[in-house]
């Protein structure tokens, strides 16, 4: 193993005395240059912005969180649709039993408590199965009838059964704890169930939103004619929730009344925490949005929104981008998406949901990475700089090293220039130095061509651009011979380009070589 490592470093070091061609080492010179170049251009660009930062992948994040959003709550939503469906069916069925065996109308339940309560106690064990889905923080049945048709509230005061969850901190978890907050408090009793804090005996239809629509419902399928409701404030509390109705019929098929479920604010909130990602934190929301694009956050329902400064307050207008779109609410703007739910609503808007990031927290987050990516740069462009510049001494010193070795009379394999063009030039001129006179053969085939081309070269010279070349096969500099000229420095050294270019020489040091 040693000997073929032995082997091997011999080999390289044989490779680093062979000697380079001028062309190849030029390539590598200028596509340091080129890559130099093109890394100033590149940090130019970033810094003026017109290479985009982030945008695509946090389009893509915020899609892949719409997405999932939105599944998860399709399923929620059509699990509570059908699930208050079925209620429905259960209590349409309970209500012509109950009204069959008493032998009674439905009129006949208006003031009569007894019998009013009779009926809100075989319907409970219904109501109670319909919330243990676990779908939802309430369900209720109002019933278009009342205890007392002689109060000044009897027109909007209704019958009915309202059980809730209370102090949630989780969803979908078994044992959570259910208070009664509307029906007759016997029934709470009788099933060990605790009132509400703000119990009351019937409805207040007039805060219900959606009601009257319910009660003029016309049809046979109970799935045409789930209604959702916007934001509600939950009469006496301090409680929002969001309602979904369904009508409840009797055997005739008239409507008598409606059941549902709530979800209430806070079980949207456990239900759709914020999501952290990588380009900042995503919010869920549901609301209303007309045919212009305008969204109703007054009347829409919030998922966690901690650190995100979204209110239930005002509208929200739409701006749609190429990656995400841009949300804009009174003082503040957001990025995400947004995507039509297919449910009705009692306003007859569509209701939409929404995947949202702070467009603030967003611009933050993407100067930073802008600032670190400008500096990744800037340390590239420096050492790229600094391998150019270390190249270009690599390129120039050896053929010194080489053209002073000749003039000392010092020349010798450890140092010459190690360029093979180079080396076969000053080769020749030693050995014309040396035996000061050529008896056979005269110049190398490779060098008499070059210096023959160089000749035709000389030939396309202006008279200008001859005396600057006569001036420096006499030695004298650039500053030099524009004195000599009686010329400015500047026009001296278009001289020198436009002579160089026709030459086909980069530097000086070349240009002596042909001398």
């Amino acid at each position: 193993m040693r000997k073929k490592r032995k082997n091997l470093w011999k080999i390289i070091k044989g490779i680093r005395k062979q000697s380079i061609c001028m062309q190849q080492r030029l390539i590598v010179y200028w596509c340091v240059v080129i890559l130099t170049l093109f890394s100033a251009a590149v940090l130019l660009m970033s810094i003026l912005g017109v290479i985009p930062g982030m945008d695509l992948k946090v389009g893509e994040m915020l899609s892949a969180q719409q997405k999932n959003t939105v599944s998860a709550m399709t399923e929620q939503t059509d699990i509570m649709m059908a699930r208050s469906i079925s209620l429905s069916e259960e209590i349409t069925k309970e209500l012509s039993q109950y009204l069959t065996a008493n032998g009674k109308a439905f009129s006949d339940l208006n003031d009569n408590p007894q019998l009013i309560m009779d009926l809100e106690a075989a319907l409970y064990s219904s109501l109670r199965s319909a919330l243990d889905v676990k779908y939802c923080s309430g369900v209720f049945v109002i019933l278009n009838a009342t205890v007392n048709t002689e109060t000044e509230y009897a027109d909007t005061s209704r019958m009915g059964i309202y059980l809730r969850l209370s102090d949630l901190k989780a969803v979908n978890t078994s044992k959570q704890h259910v208070v009664f907050f509307r029906g007759n408090a016997d029934i709470a009793r009788a099933e060990q169930v605790q009132l509400h804090n703000r119990w009351n005996l019937e409805f207040d239809t007039s805060a219900l939103s959606g009601y009257e629509q319910i009660m003029k419902f016309k049809g046979n399928r109970l799935a045409e004619s789930c209604l959702w409701t916007d934001r509600l404030k939950l009469k006496d509390t301090w409680e929002d929730v969001q309602l979904l109705y369904v009508p409840v019929l009797d055997s005739t098929g008239k409507v008598r009344g409606l059941c549902g479920m709530e979800m209430s604010n806070l079980y949207f909130r456990l239900s759709y925490p914020m999501v952290e990602g990588s380009y900042g934190n995503m919010v869920t929301v549901v609301a209303p949005m007309d045919e212009k694009g305008k969204i109703y956050l007054d009347k829409a329902m919030f998922g966690d929104t901690k650190e995100t400064h979204l209110s239930p307050t005002g509208t929200m207008t739409v701006k749609n981008g190429k990656h995400y779109n841009t949300y804009s609410a009174a003082f503040r703007k957001y990025i995400g998406r947004h995507e039509l739910l297919n449910l009705k609503s009692c306003n007859g808007m569509p209701l939409a949901v929404l995947t949202l990031m702070s467009e603030a927290n967003y611009e933050k987050l993407t100067a930073e990475n802008r600032r670190a990516w400008i500096t990744g740069t800037l340390i590239f462009l420096f050492l790229l700089l600094l391998l150019s510049i270390t190249m270009s001494n690599r390129f120039v010193k050896p053929i010194l090293r080489s053209l002073k070795a000749l003039q000392d009379d010092t020349l010798t394999d450890g140092n010459l220039s190690g360029i093979s063009e180079v080396d076969a030039l000053v080769d020749f001129m030693q050995t014309k130095r040396n035996t000061e006179k050529l008896e056979n053969g005269g110049i190398p085939p490779n060098i008499e061509e070059m210096l023959k081309a160089f000749a035709l070269r000389v030939e396309t010279l202006t008279p200008a651009e001859r005396k600057v070349l006569q001036y420096y096969i006499e030695g004298y500099t650039i500053q030099e011979i524009a004195s000599l000229l009686y010329i400015s420095i500047g026009t001296a050294r278009k001289h020198n380009t436009n002579m160089n270019r026709k030459l086909g020489i980069t530097a000086r040091e070349e240009l002596m070589l042909y001398i």
